[in-house]
C-alpha cells in the first residue's frame, strides 16, 4: 500500500463546537509520559505512572472577527477557567482525535511588520480519544 503524506493542511481544529482551522499555522497535540525509575538490586525497573497531555496552537489573531477563539478563550478563563472546553483535531483521512482542554488567556500583541499571531498551550483533561477510520 503506498504510503499517504498527511500534511498540517489536512487537519480540521474545532474547540467548543467552532472549526478554526482557517487561522491556525500549527496544532500539536503531545504526550510527556510520567515514568518512575527504580534502581533494584537486578538493575533498573520502570513504571509508568501517568500521562501529560498538552495541546499547543499557534494562529493569527483573530481579535474582533465573529466567533473569535482569542475573545472566547478569554471570556473562559476569566468566567470559568476550572471548566474544559471539547476540542478535536479531524485528519483528512478520517482519524479523529477528541479530548478536553482548560482555557488560557491568549496573549495580546505583536511586532511590525507582520501579522499578529498568538501561541496557546493548553493543558488536555485525561487521555484523548481517538477513532481511526
Amino acid at each position: 500500500m503506498p504510503t499517504t503524506v498527511i500534511t498540517g493542511r489536512d487537519l480540521t481544529l474545532t474547540i467548543a463546537s467552532t472549526n478554526y482551522d482557517a487561522q491556525t499555522t500549527s496544532a500539536i497535540l503531545t504526550n510527556a509520559p510520567v515514568i518512575d525509575t527504580y534502581q533494584t538490586l537486578d538493575g533498573k525497573a520502570y513504571k509508568h505512572i501517568d500521562d501529560q497531555w498538552t495541546f499547543d496552537v499557534e494562529m493569527l489573531a483573530d481579535w474582533g472577527a465573529t466567533a473569535s477563539l482569542c475573545e472566547a478563550l478569554w471570556l473562559a478563563a476569566d468566567s470559568a477557567p476550572n471548566t474544559t472546553l471539547a476540542a478535536s483535531l479531524t485528519a483528512a483521512t478520517g482519524a479523529v482525535f477528541a479530548f478536553n482542554v482548560f482555557p488560557v488567556y491568549p496573549s495580546v500583541g505583536g511586532a511590525a511588520p507582520g501579522a499578529q499571531t498568538v501561541t496557546l498551550s493548553f493543558l488536555v483533561n485525561g487521555t484523548p480519544a481517538d477513532t481511526f477510520s
